[in-house]
């Protein structure tokens, strides 16, 4: 689900703003609302930047999920209207596992420096059957199979500059740290002809379209195909996962959007 949520808050933004603000609604075939992400971008006066991301599910998946709750956050620096990231954390947290991952840039060296910690809830009962509950803690440290310059985060406030060209029959094959865990590799497809009619159905809106897609499982969508609306201003105003199981779509829709110069 957070590869969902995730992407779901993350497209193409103005970066000549302070801090802008967009929560996004994600919905579920029957089930309905899954629960929702806000999306805070700063930009300071020293060119320094701060994204975070916050999505908790709501609802009947707030019981199912353990009360999941998921923070995203990258650090870094602007350079030629394009974010660097330097640091990427990733946190995902439920009642029974908290795990938290943080990557470090080392652009000298063509490097990824990953530290791990993971905590997890072990419940035993003692020959009372009295039950008795412990956290149990595990970390690593290492360096990541590949390098990119972009996190999933950096990368999606970056896809207007890296993105030439929208027209139909187009793709680009891109990498980021948080994305397919095994190579980082991503491509956005802007599909024709019969392809390109499935993506107008399926978002039903008249902006600037695309496919997400990260090369692995999210839920039961095989390829993790996620297909993007872009509004006149260049952000995210729809968004579906298409067939998920046996229930549909899940569908992320902006619900707030906020902007201060400053």
């Amino acid at each position: 689900m957070k590869k969902t949520i995730l992407l779901l808050s993350l497209l193409s933004i103005l970066l000549n703003a302070k801090t802008i603000e967009a929560t996004y609604k994600i919905s579920y075939g029957i089930f309905g609302e899954l629960g929702l992400a806000k999306t805070t971008l700063e930009i300071f006066p020293n060119n320094r930047y701060k994204i975070k991301v916050h999505a908790y599910a709501t609802g009947i998946a707030k019981f199912l999920s353990s009360n999941k709750e998921e923070f995203y956050e990258s650090y870094g620096f602007v350079k030629n209207n394009l974010l660097i990231p330097q640091k990427y954390i990733a946190i995902s947290n439920n009642d029974y596992k908290k795990r938290e991952k943080t990557y470090l840039f080392d652009y000298s060296k063509n490097k990824i420096f990953l530290e791990k910690h993971e905590k997890k809830l072990i419940t035993k009962y003692d020959k009372d059957l009295q039950k008795q509950q412990s956290w149990v803690k595990s970390d690593s440290k290492e360096f990541t199979k590949f390098f990119a310059s972009n996190d999933l985060l950096s990368l999606f406030f970056n896809i207007a500059h890296i993105i030439p060209s929208f027209e139909k029959g187009n793709s680009y094959a891109l990498k980021a740290i948080g994305a397919n865990k095994d190579n980082g590799k991503l491509d956005i497809i802007i599909p024709k002809k019969e392809a390109y009619k499935e993506l107008e159905a399926s978002l039903n809106t008249k902006n600037k379209k695309f496919i997400v897609s990260i090369h692995q499982k999210i839920f039961s969508s095989s390829n993790g195909e996620l297909f993007i609306s872009l509004n006149s201003e260049g952000f995210c105003d729809k968004a579906v996962l298409k067939d998920v199981l046996i229930f549909g779509d899940i569908t992320g829709e902006m619900i707030n959007f906020k902007i201060n110069k400053g």
